[in-house]
């Protein structure tokens, strides 16, 4: 695994990628965890093995779901219904699924054509040095994540754009939005791409999480040559 990935990982799921199973289902507290929605319980799937780590109250509540399933079992329909009915109301609410693309060089990149011409939005090019600072050289306002990054224009109006947000000095993430009447035309697709050529021209790695239900966007990053890192179930 790529080190910037790992760097990304290990300190945003709290535990060493080391100690990671390499095969069957681990379960554990972790000091990462914390009573807030979509944090109180992270299982994240890798390979042929699954760490499951969250905060006491739901590690118990959970063990005997996690213990009567096998790895394909949990990251099911049937593990995600179980995993609901052991959790409280409020923290089965939040229950959900995320797929996490990465891509760290161009040569894992698969060449796409596509008709539309992207607009450049970023600020001029300052990789951060701090989580905190974006691809813009000043700190953003309390409340705003993403940096405009990318978009295409048609008939005199923005139909998608991408955005950028810096998860680690070498790690960055992409989020896209496509003006629902012009879907499924490769306007995702390209503002996409852009934002990925920028990204590793700053030598860090792009990463693309997705719900597994949001087929066009996980459409986009195998058309592209993203690679699937990791599977989670959190709530």
């Amino acid at each position: 695994m790529d080190d910037r990935t790992r760097f990304y990982i290990e300190r945003e799921y709290g535990f060493s990628l080391e100690s990671f199973p390499s095969t069957g289902i681990t379960l554990r507290e972790s000091p990462a965890r914390r009573d807030e929605p979509g944090n109180r319980m992270v299982i994240t799937r890798m390979g042929q093995g699954v760490l499951a780590t969250g905060i006491p109250r739901v590690i118990r509540a959970i063990a005997l779901v996690i213990r009567a399933m096998g790895m394909w079992e949990l990251f099911s329909p049937v593990g995600v219904a179980d995993l609901r009915r052991a959790l409280r109301p409020e923290e089965s609410e939040t229950l959900g699924e995320g797929f996490h693309y990465t891509v760290g060089n161009e040569k894992r990149l698969r060449p796409v054509k596509f008709a539309h011409t992207t607009v450049r939005l970023l600020e001029p090019d300052a990789p951060p040095d701090e989580d905190d600072l974006v691809a813009a050289p000043q700190r953003l306002p309390p409340g705003q994540d993403f940096v405009p990054a990318f978009a295409v224009y048609q008939d005199d109006k923005q139909v998608a754009s991408s955005g950028i947000r810096w998860k680690s000095p070498g790690f960055v993430e992409i989020g896209v939005s496509t003006h629902e009447d012009y879907r499924g035309r490769g306007y995702g697709l390209a503002v996409v791409a852009s934002a990925i050529y920028w990204i590793l021209a700053q030598g860090a790695v792009a990463y693309y999480p997705v719900a597994p239900s949001n087929v066009p966007s996980v459409r986009i990053a195998r058309r592209l040559g993203f690679s699937l890192t990791w599977q989670e179930i959190y709530a």
